[in-house]
């Protein structure tokens, strides 16, 4: 399905568990990110899973958004750019994906506010020293697929990727000379893409409630995370 302008004004927009506004987008079979420009940047989190989308890339600049939820698609890809569009990205949920290399991920190193990173089920985290590539190459992580990034993690990366005078070892250099397998992308949003809104119906079926159910639980395991976190910083 075309992820069109009638398709979001006729999705659910609702005031979610921790008082964020959120855009329900997911189960709709979109296979494009595009025409998120009739959003007008009202959202704080925005809920795409359960899709068909190979890249995440296209978006329009959505200063306001938060938390992008990309659980079960076919993400292979990501733009370069993306940061530039979504500034204050806190939370990215890719489980069940299919990111394959560590270079890959090299996009989101823009990031500078993200502190909440899911990679579960993408092949990327089957390579050796994947997570400590993950806690080492973005600093800002603080929760890296529902578990607790620990000084000791980071010390280890330090000591695994990065040498003395803060260069790169031969590990970190072979890490970043892998050509990516993923294609490459470009933003090819319009400014004004997406603003003529209309109406659609749409109807939940038994398998999108049952992926509803799922979809909440991911959250419920993201907030659990995140308060135990900050329980813990309490105490620092």
């Amino acid at each position: 399905m075309k992820l069109t302008a009638d398709l979001i004004s006729s999705s659910a927009s609702y005031i979610n568990a921790i008082k964020d506004r959120e855009l329900d987008l997911s189960s709709n079979n979109i296979a494009v990110i595009e025409n998120l420009g009739a959003t007008r940047d009202l959202n704080d989190s925005l809920n795409l899973c359960h899709n068909n989308i190979h890249v995440l890339g296209n978006f329009p600049t959505l200063d306001r958004l938060k938390c992008l939820y990309l659980a079960d698609n076919r993400i292979a890809a990501i733009e370069r750019d993306l940061a530039q569009f979504l500034p204050r990205l806190r939370t990215l949920v890719l489980t069940n994906n299919d990111i394959g290399d560590l270079v890959d991920l090299e996009p989101l190193r823009e990031f500078g506010e993200l502190e909440i990173l899911s990679l579960v089920n993408n092949p990327v985290m089957s390579k050796k020293d994947a997570r400590l590539w993950c806690v080492w190459r973005l600093a800002s992580l603080r929760v890296l697929d529902f578990d607790r990034v620990k000084q000791a993690e980071r010390d280890e990366a330090k000591r695994l990727f990065e040498t003395k005078d803060g260069g790169l070892t031969d590990l970190a250099k072979s890490i970043l000379d892998v050509k990516s397998s993923a294609p490459s992308v470009a933003n090819t949003f319009e400014p004004g893409e997406g603003l003529d809104l209309g109406t659609a119906a749409k109807e939940m079926t038994a398998e999108e409630m049952q992926k509803e159910q799922s979809i909440s639980e991911l959250k419920a395991k993201i907030r659990d995370e995140m308060a135990q976190v900050e329980a813990m910083e309490e105490y620092i």
